[in-house]
């Protein structure tokens, strides 16, 4: 990173834009699954958390909290993560659900389509010995007719599955609705470039975590390549590895146009609920404001590659 000094910082804004929505900061929180594991409130402490700090939510498929119940407590539309269901007439249910509830951006996760070794998470599930009702209630664990954006599906037929998902995908999910569609668990610019090329409106660039593929890198590491393959009119999103304001800095001016936290806010939920979700982008976005000002750029718009140096 690379300080620049005696700039006007007295105003420094963390607005940005995507699709033309405003947002109030380019720190988004991330999709996860259930977050009543966390807290028994779950997805209504994150959506309250989020609408204090005017911070914009992705919401998991497998959601612990119905749609409407999350769009409700943030007090205005969430976007929407999809894992495509096994059968299409229930991703078709799903999506005109999520546009119902005032979704307007979707981002379809791909990175798991090949399956995963979630050798640590089987470890330590046997090693769990607390009932299930305390995270999921008297049901048990949400298996998946359970899963609330299911409810009212059709699981009858999951015994003969659809065709195997390709690119040709993207232009099945665009037809269902008039949402944009990100493409989320790009690491390359070769599959940035397909889901332009079948009419993607942007991707996410996501690793899950580190829990999906197995290249070993970094996200940030793919972010510049990513970024020069598909151009700047291209949006591209980053989330992985985000720890700090200065990592949020770091992906901005490598082009990233907004970037995404998952386990930081979950860590809030789990000690402190609503109020450590509140803290940890309290703190986030003060980082980020104090980074702006030490390298000379109070708009985001101003972050560019002249603030950083890539070695």
């Amino acid at each position: 990173m690379l300080p620049r000094r005696l700039v006007d910082f007295s105003k420094v804004s963390l607005k940005t834009e995507l699709f033309g929505l405003p947002f109030e900061t380019p720190i988004f929180l991330c999709p996860v699954a259930s977050h009543r594991m966390y807290d028994p409130e779950g997805e209504l402490a994150v959506a309250r958390a989020a609408k204090a700090r005017q911070t914009e939510i992705l919401l998991s498929t497998n959601t612990s909290t119905a749609i409407e119940d999350v769009v409700r407590e943030r007090g205005k539309p969430v976007m929407y993560q999809l894992y495509a269901a096994p059968r299409w007439e229930m991703t078709e249910k799903m999506v005109k659900r999520v546009e119902d509830a005032g979704t307007s951006i979707m981002a379809w996760t791909v990175d798991t389509l090949g399956g995963r070794n979630t050798e640590t998470y089987t470890r330590y599930r046997r090693m769990d010995k607390r009932p299930c009702e305390a995270c999921h209630g008297k049901e048990g664990p949400a298996r998946l007719e359970r899963r609330v954006m299911y409810k009212g599906i059709d699981l009858s037929k999951m015994a003969t599955p659809d065709p195997p998902h390709t690119w040709t995908t993207i232009e099945r999910l665009k037809k269902l609705s008039k949402m944009k569609l990100l493409i989320k668990g790009i690491t390359t610019p070769e599959d940035a470039l397909l889901a332009r090329e079948h009419g993607a409106d942007g991707v996410i660039i996501s690793n899950h975590g580190g829990r999906a593929e197995a290249s070993g890198r970094g996200t940030i590491e793919a972010l510049k390549d990513i970024v020069d393959a598909v151009g700047p009119a291209f949006p591209v999103l980053i989330d992985g590895g985000v720890r700090r304001g200065t990592d949020v800095f770091k992906a901005l001016a490598l082009g990233a146009r907004a970037v995404g936290i998952g386990r930081p806010y979950l860590w809030g939920l789990a000690s402190f609920g609503q109020a450590g979700v509140d803290r940890v982008l309290e703190l986030l976005n003060a980082e980020l404001r104090l980074a702006m000002r030490q390298f000379g750029t109070p708009e985001i718009g101003r972050i560019t590659r002249k603030a950083v140096t890539w070695r």
